[in-house]
This record gives structure tokens, sequence and C-alpha cells, in this order.
């Protein structure tokens, strides 16, 4: 429960930031592809702490 309230938060954070970003009406292209870049970034580096939380929590039930 706790995981998918986290991956939604991040997720909505996500499409939230594109969508506004896109609905600017006076972005320059660069400005919009460094944006694209950090959301990139951004994205990877949750999926790299969702990957570490999964194990973590998974080693933690394991020794129960």
């Amino acid at each position: 429960m706790a995981r998918s309230f986290w991956q939604g938060l991040i997720t909505g954070g996500i499409i939230g930031s594109l969508v506004g970003m896109f609905l600017a009406p006076s972005m320059r292209p660069e400005l919009r592809e460094e944006m694209m870049e950090r959301g990139r970034d951004l994205r990877r580096r949750a999926e790299r702490l969702a990957r570490r939380a999964r194990r973590e929590v998974e080693e933690a039930v394991e020794e129960q």
C-alpha cells in the first residue's frame, strides 16, 4: 500500500511537471529540452530508490 502511494506521488509529480512544461506559452526549446532531461534523471533516480527500498523491505520480511 505504501509502495503504491509513493509510486503514485512520484508519477503524478513527473506527469504534472511535464504537462505544465508543455503548456507554458513562452518556453524556449533549449529550456524545454533541459527540463525533459532533468525529468528523465529524476525518473531514473526514483526508480533506483524504489528498487533499493523494495530490496530492503524484502530482506526485512525474510528475516522475520
